[in-house]
Formats: structure tokens, C-alpha cells, sequence
């Protein structure tokens, strides 16, 4: 949530360093603009109001620091005032929080099967979501899509009406280094490199961040999800293919060229040749319904037509279904092993619409056990369907708060004049 380190900035919190930038009354206008962002950086945590005497205790600050601290955020319009606290002994005292509109976020996830959409505040509070089928094929067409679909949802909110801030957006395939590029997004029709980031920020007005589905989805999973408490852990998600989003110590792993996770690429069965980048990934659902048309020995001669239909009749004993589940947890437990011969996980997390099923969740953690020197657990996502939309939330609202950060602590941001002098 705090801005990166800059110069005059205390090199542990983050915020101004007072004994770095001269004396007098330049002295208290720095730690003024100190004493702003240590109380915006409580405010953007709280999810009810608070008043000035609690933002005191809880930042260890006087009241009147706190006291013109918050005047300053109010002049920046980033605070405001919200009510009085009543019903308690003594005087009632004023309540402050975030200014909604201070800053406005978007979460996308950009799906073969749907788009989803979210809007919040800068402190991440949800304000709207919708989804909606991907009608659209092609860079072009998506990207049109997405952001008729984002202002379609911003006027039906009357909270999201205030100008987009930042946009976090998760998309199926590899994201270059220059953060625009977009590969091998076959299950959107866009097998060639296209550059997403680019008409993204031309229709909605907003700065765009832009990555990977699966590591979205393991940000997601880390900021409101299963890997709340943990540092090392992989998001595996199998659906119509495979893919890994891997944190190590706290930081999400992108490597060189966005490839990292790309586990669709590492080579475990020799018999299986990728003729192409956008071949079918051995381990996804799509490999698996065509493995099942093919294979003999269904009742009734026909063989399942989904993922769903598939895992219900192997729960039912019927045999081919029984023996394709247990390939397909195989083949997942050694891509887990793989990643714990690299990154040494506490937890691997399984997600999507194959990766998901309590079945293969099960049973590829009793495999990791046979596979793996340090077994990790094996767990299913807390946040399902909905993992890389919170991702692409979470991005957006870090990006959010560094910029809220900044404005209050930079001598340029003069505070709005709110009465004549």
C-alpha cells in the first residue's frame, strides 16, 4: 500500500523523512505532509469511519498533527466527513473515511468463456461486478468488448462516477516485459502477439496494469483469498489448459519474458509433442474431453461431453471416467512436484474448472506426497471463479494507493482552496 522508497523518504515506512529536508517552517511543512500520509495510509485500511482521536491512538500522533493532517487530506479532497459518532458518553465527534471519489478502480478478467468487470474504491471496497458472455474474437474485438462492458457497469453505479483511476486487468496468455504484449491468448482468438495495454488505455481514459490470468489469480488468492498467510505458494489452474501463478517469499514470479508458470510447456510425457504454442495443453480440459472420446469402454457408448459430466461418473465407479481422473491428477501432482523442485512451496492451490473439482484436489495431494522431497499441502481455492477478477482488483488498488500516497505527501499537490483568505 506505501509508495516505494523515493528521495527524502524514510528509508523503513516510506513516508517524508523530516531530518532530510531543511529547518523552520519548510520543517513543519514536511512533517505535515509526513503526518498526512501516516494518516491516510491508516484510513485506507479501515473499512468503517473513524474520528480524529482514534486516528491519534492508532498512529501515535498528537491530536493536533492529526488534527491538521486530516484538514490537509480534507483540502486534497481525499477525506471527508461522514457523520458524528453518538451514543457514547461525552461530546460526539466527527467521523472521516476515504473519499469515494478520491479513487476509482477496475478489476477485468478477460476469459474465453466470460469477461467480468468489478469497480471499488481506493481502499478496495467493492462498489459493483458483472459478467457477461465473451462474444467478441481477436485483440480488437475483445478490447471493445471489455471496455463497453466497464462503462456500461460504471453509469448504472451511482457510487462510480468519478473519472477511472487505474485499471488491473488479467488476460489467458503470457505478458511481455513491456508490459503490453499479450501471447499465445489462443482461447480468445488471438494466438498472435497483440498489444492489449495500448487501446485499454485509449477507451477507458485510465492507466492499465496488465497480466497473466493465473498470476492475477494468485494475487487474488493472497490479498483476499486462501494464501492470506502465506509467503511461498503456487496457484495451479487447470481448465480448458493449464497454467501456474507461483509467489516466492511474498513476490510474485514473472521471470525474464512474463514466461514463469508456464507449466503447459514443461515436458513430462515424452509421448506428447506441442506441435505449436496454441496446441491444446496435455493437462487441460480440453486434452481431457478429447482423450475421453477415445477411449473405449463407456456405458451406453457415449462418452462424457464436459469436465462435470466426466467427474460425475467416475464418482459414480463407471471405469473410463475412474481411469482418466486418475491420469489427470497424476499429470497435475507432477507439475506440482515440479514447481516444489524449484520454489519449495508451503501450499499448492488448485483452481479453475478441472483444477477445482474435490476429486483431483484429493487425490493429487495424495500423489504430491510420493513425488515431492517437502510435500506441500494441496487445497482448493477459496475464491474460485472469481480468483484472477480479484487480482486484477488488487493490482489496480495498490496502484491506487501509491498514487493517493504520493498526493499527500508531494509539496506539488497544493490543497483545493475551499474558502476565500
Amino acid at each position: 500500500m506505501l509508495p516505494a522508497k523515493r528521495k527524502g523518504q524514510d528509508p523503513v515506512h516510506g513516508y517524508l523523512d523530516v531530518r532530510q529536508q531543511g529547518r523552520g517552517s519548510d520543517l513543519d511543512t514536511v512533517a505535515l505532509r509526513s503526518s498526512a500520509q501516516k494518516v491516510l495510509s491508516f484510513l485506507l485500511d479501515q473499512h468503517e469511519p473513524v474520528t480524529r482521536p482514534e486516528v491519534a491512538l492508532a498512529c501515535q500522533l498528537s491530536r493536533p498533527t492529526v488534527f491538521a493532517a486530516m484538514k490537509r487530506l480534507e483540502d486534497l479532497q481525499l477525506v471527508c466527513e461522514v457523520g458524528q459518532r453518538s451514543g457514547v458518553p461525552g461530546r460526539s465527534a466527527s467521523l472521516y473515511e476515504l473519499r469515494t471519489e478520491a479513487a476509482l478502480v477496475a478489476g477485468i478478467d478477460i476469459g474465453g468463456s466470460n469477461l467480468r468487470v468489478a469497480l471499488a474504491d481506493g481502499r478496495g471496497r467493492l462498489l459493483a461486478e458483472t459478467r457477461q458472455a465473451t462474444s467478441a474474437t481477436g485483440g480488437p474485438g475483445v478490447v471493445k468488448q471489455v471496455v463497453d462492458l466497464v462503462k456500461s457497469l460504471g453509469k448504472g453505479t451511482a457510487s462510480a462516477r468519478a473519472p477511472l483511476t487505474v485499471a488491473g486487468v488479467s488476460v489467458p496468455g503470457v505478458v511481455a516485459a513491456d508490459a503490453s504484449t499479450v501471447h499465445y491468448a489462443w482461447n480468445i482468438g488471438q494466438p498472435e502477439p497483440y498489444d492489449f495495454r495500448t487501446p485499454l488505455m485509449a477507451g477507458l481514459h485510465a492507466p492499465v496494469v496488465l497480466d497473466n490470468n493465473v498470476n492475477l489469480a494468485a494475487l487474488g488468492e493472497q490479498w483476499q483469498g486462501a494464501a492470506q498467510q502465506l509467503r511461498t505458494f503456487a496457484v495451479i489452474a487447470v481448465g480448458a489448459g493449464v497454467g501456474a501463478g507461483i509467489v516466492h517469499e511474498g513476490q510474485l514470479l514473472r521471470g525474464a519474458h512474463g514466461g514463469a508458470g508456464e507449466v503447459a510447456f514443461l515436458p513430462l510425457n515424452p509421448d506428447y509433442r506441442r506441435l505449436r504454442a496454441a496446441s491444446p495443453d496435455e493437462a487441460g480440459g480440453l486434452m481431457l474431453l478429447h482423450t475421453a472420446q477415445a477411449r473405449p469402454g463407456w456405458h451406453d457408448d457415449a462418452a462424457p461431453t464436459s469436465v462435470e459430466e466426466l467427474f460425475a461418473r467416475a464418482a459414480d465407479g463407471e471405469q473410463p471416467a475412474m481411469e482418466l481422473v486418475e491420469e489427470e491428477s497424476q499429470r497435475i501432482a507432477a507439475i506440482a512436484a515440479s514447481i516444489c523442485a524449484i520454489v519449495d512451496p508451503e501450499t499448492v492451490i488448485l483452481t479453475g474448472g478441472v483444477g477445482a473439482n474435490a476429486a483431483l484436489v484429493a487425490r493429487a495431494g495424495e500423489l504430491i506426497n510420493e513425488l515431492a522431497p517437502f510435500p506441500p499441502a494441496v487445497i482448493r481455492s477459496a475464491l474460485g471463479e472469481r480468483a484472477s477478477l480479484v487480482g486484477a482488483l488488487a493490482v489496480a488498488v495498490r496502484t491506487a494507493q501509491h498514487d493517493l500516497m504520493i498526493k499527500a505527501g508531494d509539496a506539488n499537490h497544493a490543497p483545493v482552496a475551499t474558502s476565500a483568505t
